[in-house]
């Protein structure tokens, strides 16, 4: 089964923390090595 966390926003935002460090913050990636993943960056 699959988990789904929608964060964007227009849903209420949010924000994953891993070991103290912040992760994502409303549906975007915040680390420097991880933001090439956000959807902007996709395209």
């Amino acid at each position: 089964w699959d988990m789904v966390l929608i964060q964007r926003p227009e849903y209420g935002g949010g924000e994953v923390w891993f070991d103290d460090e912040l992760i994502r913050k409303n549906g975007q990636f915040v680390p420097k090595d991880l933001k090439p993943l956000n959807p902007s960056r996709l395209k």
